[in-house]
Formats: C-alpha cells, structure tokens, sequence
C-alpha cells in the first residue's frame, strides 16, 4: 500500500513537472510573438526594452550568458554585432579585430572558426581569464529561440544573406532584426526580394542624406515596422522625423547610449539627473522603444511608470 502511495505521488510530481514544461514552452513562444506584434503594431502604454551587446556588465558582451540575462530580465530585444570568419562563419564581434574583447590578436576575418573558438572572452573591465567562448550567430539563435528578439548589428549590407541563412536553418527568421544606412534603391539592387522576406529597420543615422527622402523612400518601396533614429540636436533634420514616423504609426528606436545619438537624453543622464530627464524625455517625444546600457534599470522604470502593460 505505501508503495502503491509512493508510485502515485511520484507520478502526479512528474506529471507537474510536464505541465509546468509544457506551460513554460507556450509562454516562451507566446511572449516572442508577443514581442513581434508590439513592433508591428506600437502603443504609448508599451515600450520595448532593447539591450546593448547584451546585459554586458553581467557577463562579456555579446556572450551567451549576457544575451541570457537579458531574457531571464524580461527584456524584449537584444543587440548583437556579428562578423564573417575567415572560414565564412558568423561570430558575434563588434570590432573587426578580437583584440578587444578577448585573450587573441588578429582580425575577425583572418581567423577561422575554430581558431575563435580557442580564444576566451574578457569581462566589462577587459580583464583576462573569463572562460566563456564567442558564440556564433546560430548559437545565439538557438538560445533565443521563441524567447526573445533579436538586433543583428555590423549585418547591414554586407552578411545579410549569410545571417539569412541561419535564421532560416534555426527557424528563426521571425525573431531577427535586420537593420542599415544605406537608401532603400541601394539595399533592393543589392539582395531583391531577399528584402521582402526579413524584418528590416532602417537607420536614421547622422550623416543620413535629405531624411525626409530617405523616409518616404523607404515607406513605398519596402514599408518597414520601424526605423532606428538618432539626433545630434532636437533640431535636427533626423528629429523632426520622429513626429511623422509616430503619425504614421511606425516604431521608432532610439538609442540612449551617447550623447551624439540622443541630444544627450542618455543613461548616464539618467543616472545624474533622473530618468524622466532621459528615458522619459525620449518616450514624450517618440520613442516606441530604448536601447540602453542598463537594461535592468530602464525595466524598472518602465514598470513604475506602467509603459509595461499588456492591454487587450
């Protein structure tokens, strides 16, 4: 009898473990679609969280492990940077060199894949000894899968088919961002009707040639979801847009990480002035969602300030 008793409650454990797995998976594919629906379609009560090269004050940027705090945060977007190996693989590198951000010397694309994979990350401070590998686009994806969006930076008109082709291996075409500078004429010549099978979020980027152009140009031909803007000034050309993009109800993106790309609405102002005087400057004046340095306190400002509710 006790053993019969034994046998049931270990089975109705199991069976828990099962459903909480299988309700686990549901939200995961759930809140990747979710996140999608929010840059197809913006509204003032949600704004999306993107973080830079991952949470890299936790783990190496654009490790496995940052990209993996950014999702156990809640954050809804991650910036990457990707580069093409000697060998034709994409790795995750913001610099075209390894020097930087890991224990080896040498350019991205002079170095096979298994030559990166000897090498070690470096941590926030550079300092040697981190036993984390650089990871490849594929290994990212794998990791992000239904979990999470994700910004492909460096792409641009250079990987695009390349990373195109990962996505697709890890079924993840969905859940990828791609993004550049370069005018809608240039970007369809170079890949086609490639354009019209990704997520593309061009880029209003300083030295961007007659904005207006460059807007309007793109909204008939490729109509994309959104456009990452930066502004030197509010009085710039590139600012000004923001208002019809909004008008038009296309996201907007900007990025807090420096002044030049903000009009000095950046993180750092945040921490020295309060952040209605930087986050919440940018979302009166535009911004659909933020790309921070610190994603765990841009989360929680936009919790206390109730931009993080979902509404039917």
């Amino acid at each position: 009898m006790k053993n019969q008793k034994r046998i049931y409650l270990v089975s109705m454990l199991l069976l828990g473990f099962s459903l909480q797995a299988q309700l686990d998976s549901s939200l995961s594919e759930k809140r990747a679609a979710t996140i999608l629906e929010h840059l197809k379609n913006p509204q003032e009560h949600y704004v999306l969280a993107v973080s830079h090269r991952g949470d890299w004050r936790y783990a190496p940027e654009n490790s496995l492990p940052a990209i993996q705090r950014c999702i156990d945060l809640g954050v809804d977007i991650v910036e990457i940077d990707v580069r093409l190996t000697k060998d034709g693989h994409l790795v995750a590198m913001h610099d075209t060199t390894v020097d930087r951000t890991t224990n080896g010397k040498g350019k991205v694309s002079d170095l096979t894949l298994n030559e990166i994979k000897t090498l070690r990350l470096k941590n926030a401070c550079g300092v040697r000894g981190s036993k984390i590998q650089v990871p490849t686009l594929g290994e990212i994806m794998n990791l992000t899968k239904d979990r999470i969006m994700v910004n492909l930076d460096k792409v641009e008109g250079e990987t695009v088919k390349e990373a195109y082709e990962i996505l697709k291996k890890t079924g993840t075409i969905e859940q990828a961002i791609f993004k550049g500078r370069e005018t809608v004429q240039v970007m369809k010549k170079k890949y086609g009707s490639l354009m019209d099978s990704i997520i593309y979020m061009p880029i209003l980027i300083d030295n961007t040639q007659n904005p207006s152009q460059f807007v309007q140009d793109y909204n008939e031909i490729l109509s994309p979801v959104a456009y990452e803007v930066t502004f030197d000034s509010e009085s710039s050309e590139n600012f000004e847009q923001i208002a019809f993009l909004k008008k038009e109800n296309i996201f907007v993106l900007n990025i807090a990480l420096w002044d030049a790309l903000v009009a000095g609405h950046t993180d750092e102002l945040s921490l020295l002035e309060g952040p209605d005087t930087s986050w919440g400057w940018l979302i009166e004046n535009g911004a659909n969602g933020i790309m921070t340095d610190r994603p765990s306190e841009l989360l929680e400002y936009l919790k206390a300030k109730g931009l993080r509710n979902v509404r039917q």
